[in-house]
């Protein structure tokens, strides 16, 4: 069902130029297979969100085009199978991240006409806040046949190194966030991409490199080279043997992924790097 909502925001030209999209769905798509994704994940465009400053502006914004979309795109179907039996934007709390960088999450309830179900589970489209991106950060990519604006390979993996190193407990402390599960579906994805480009590559694990700083400062995400991934690395270890992970990439090929990702960073000078959080003016 996701891949029917999928192919209706494609076919909105509105929606692909407000939404960038990115996660699990889009890295299956460069990869040309992977885990399934259970959402939609996204970031407003900078564009958009110059367009629209407001939060409520947003809201009411995606809203009116995600329903519109959505049901004409179920309309114009032969027969017509499904229809949209609600749709609700939630805006996050202002607070529910120390630093803001939450926006959206829609919940999608679809019907069945044909098997005549109703009251399936909801499906859902995450929307991020923008963030500051290269020019090569994003390209388009096909969806139901239509381009949309998705993460390129290397931004999607430079996202991952810095979503790992958001779940370890220095940052959390830095942000005084409350603990969080280890991100270790992150580091199979890694080690996916990395059986696909092997540091024969260079180009592309420069490019992973510049992605990875570039999101780390976005975040104010710390990195001090190797050690840094490695922090409760028995921790991470023990995530990802009870996590839902497919069993095809084994943790000790995780660790040596990794440590060469690391070590190749290392030695471009991409690697170590730290940001200051902003000074809060208390008045």
């Amino acid at each position: 069902m996701l891949d029917q909502i999928f192919e209706a925001l494609a076919a909105s030209k509105k929606l692909t130029e407000a939404l960038v999209f990115k996660g699990a769905r889009i890295l299956k798509l460069r990869l040309d297979g992977g885990r399934q994704s259970f959402d939609i994940d996204s970031n407003l465009s900078v564009s958009f969100a110059k367009q629209f400053p407001s939060r409520n502006q947003q809201g009411d914004f995606l809203e009116a085009e995600l329903s519109q979309s959505i049901r004409r795109h179920f309309e114009r179907q032969n027969p017509v199978r499904f229809e949209l039996a609600g749709l609700k934007v939630r805006q996050h709390p202002p607070n529910s991240h120390p630093m803001g960088w939450d926006a959206f999450t829609v919940r999608i309830n679809v019907n069945d006409l044909t098997r005549n179900v109703r009251g399936l589970p909801a499906l859902e489209i995450d929307v991020a806040a923008p963030e500051d991106l290269f020019d090569h950060s994003v390209s388009t990519i096909k969806i139901g046949g239509r381009d949309v604006y998705a993460y390129t390979l290397e931004r999607i993996t430079g996202e991952k190194l810095r979503a790992f190193l958001s779940s370890l407990p220095t940052y959390r402390a830095k942000l005084k966030k409350p603990g969080d599960v280890v991100r270790a579906k992150d580091l199979y994805d890694i080690t996916r991409i990395f059986r696909a480009h092997d540091l024969a590559d260079e180009e592309f694990w420069r490019a992973v490199g510049q992605e990875f700083r570039l999101a780390c400062q976005g975040r104010y995400i710390d990195c001090a080279g190797l050690p840094t991934f490695m922090e409760q690395w028995d921790v991470t270890k023990k995530t990802y043997s009870q996590a839902s992970i497919p069993p095809d990439i084994p943790f000790n090929e995780v660790e040596e992924s990794i440590a060469a990702i690391i070590n190749f960073f290392e030695r471009g000078k991409l690697v170590p790097f730290s940001f200051q959080l902003p000074l809060v003016d208390t008045g």
